[in-house]
């Protein structure tokens, strides 16, 4: 095997898969990537047996060959080469060269017959999405996370479900942590051939795909088959195996009949927030938030540190209602609405809010109120 690659051609791409080599898994392999030379291009490929990643990329190719290669340390050396073009030559006994004349490293790569097989998949119908929402769908659902002793696998999956009219299609993707909830949902054309009626994907592997479209423009194809959802642009492939169980009943939470909505200005909310948040700690991570006629005040008792106040002038006109919050869960919600203005939806004390943007029904977020101390 012997080949020349052309560093700008292929860096992006192996800084995107160090999340998929990067994965703790069983098999030491899948820190490697595989690198399969054919008569005129190569196919990177990346697999920790939930996210596969395949790349097919121009190069010159001398000689045909396969080899696998620790993922990181590949990156690196591209990344750090002095040149643009690079010669890349498996000699004896799996050692492979990389580079020439005064910048030259020689690696040992391992048993390519180890590397675990790509899943091959066909037939697969696909639906084009602007990858202005995939990425959205990526920032909405990753903002969520969770701890690494977490068993449940709603919480370390996103729903992924169909939702609309025949005359609109939608696709909806749920994220939760069972203390707030993000929902996001855009409009697709064409057909997506759902295993059942719903679906879930590992938060983890989902996130990748942000590092796959972070670049991109235009549409993307996504469809699902043999229990893997694909996502394919241009040159570059993502798999995803899918997850087995069941997504809380969540629908009702998004009912806003009995709720009163709130006209709130953004940035003026999040620097209450950030002010007050300046007071919460590990034991005390809540504030209370009293909405009264034309007015909202926040408060914050804390007895390791002290006591904080603050009020913002709103349009309201209801009953007083006084809720504790996780301030942090708004501020990230602040983080991901685009709009300028919010409507917080509100009902009681003990009821979670409800917050979307004035200017977008795409993307609506839960938050569930806290015990008052």
């Amino acid at each position: 095997m012997d080949f020349v690659i052309y560093k700008n051609n292929i860096i992006d791409a192996l800084l995107k898969i160090q999340g998929i080599t990067g994965r703790n898994t069983n098999l030491a392999i899948t820190s490697d990537i595989l690198i399969n030379v054919s008569s005129s291009n190569i196919s990177i490929t990346a697999n920790n047996l939930e996210t596969v990643f395949t790349g097919q990329y121009e190069s010159e190719v001398k000689s045909e060959g396969i080899i696998t290669i620790n993922s990181n340390k590949f990156f690196e050396i591209i990344k750090e080469y002095p040149f643009d073009k690079i010669p890349v030559k498996e000699i004896e006994n799996r050692w492979v060269e990389i580079g020439e004349g005064d910048t030259q490293y020689n690696i040992v790569s391992s048993n390519y017959e180890n590397f675990p097989q790509t899943p091959v998949i066909e037939d697969i119908t696909f639906i084009d999405i602007d990858c202005v929402d995939i990425k959205k769908m990526v920032e909405v659902t990753s903002s969520i996370t969770y701890s690494q002793d977490e068993k449940r696998m709603y919480m370390l999956g996103i729903l992924f479900e169909k939702t609309g009219e025949e005359n609109e299609k939608k696709i909806r993707v749920v994220s939760t942590d069972s203390k707030r909830l993000h929902c996001y949902e855009f409009k697709y054309e064409g057909e997506m051939n759902f295993p059942k009626e719903n679906i879930l994907i590992s938060k983890k592997a989902f996130s990748e795909i942000g590092k796959f479209v972070i670049n991109k423009d235009g549409k993307i194809k996504l469809g699902i088959k043999d229990n893997h959802i694909i996502i394919s642009k241009d040159n570059e492939t993502i798999m995803i195996k899918l997850f087995e169980g069941e997504y809380p009943d969540y629908k009702r939470l998004l009912d806003t009949e009995n709720m009163i909505p709130v006209n709130m200005e953004k940035n003026m909310f999040n620097t209450m927030l950030r002010r007050i948040s300046i007071l919460t700690s590990e034991e005390y991570k809540s504030i209370i938030l009293k909405f009264e006629k034309n007015e909202l005040i926040s408060t914050i008792k804390n007895p390791e540190i002290g006591e904080f106040k603050d009020k913002l002038k709103i349009d309201y006109s209801g009953d007083k209602i006084e809720s504790a919050f996780n301030p942090k869960y708004f501020m990230d919600v602040i983080k991901i609405i685009e709009s300028e203005n919010l409507i917080i939806y509100i009902k009681d004390k003990e009821s979670p809010f409800l917050v979307k943007g004035l200017e977008d029904d795409k993307l609506v977020c839960i938050i569930m109120a806290m015990k008052i101390l």
